[in-house]
């Protein structure tokens, strides 16, 4: 049996995670946002669809602030 006390799992996102992490932004924006050239590549593309590493997305959205903020300005 393998030993895995000292592995750490990666924390993932999906869609739905995402939608949280972008307050006040649709699933269909996230879609939007997700099929970008700049977004992160998946970690993985599942039947239920494509999940990332919550810290990719976090970077990216950090990287990102200031045109999203624009585009929520934009939608109002």
């Amino acid at each position: 049996m393998t030993n895995t006390a000292n592995v750490s799992t990666p924390e993932l996102a999906g869609v739905e995670e995402i939608l949280d992490l972008l307050v006040r932004i649709s699933r269909d924006r996230v879609r939007e946002l997700t099929c970008r050239s700049d977004f992160p590549e998946p970690a993985a593309e599942l039947a239920q669809g494509d999940i990332w590493l919550r810290d990719d997305v976090e970077t990216w959205i950090n990287d990102h602030s200031d045109a999203l903020a624009d585009m929520l300005r934009q939608t109002r």
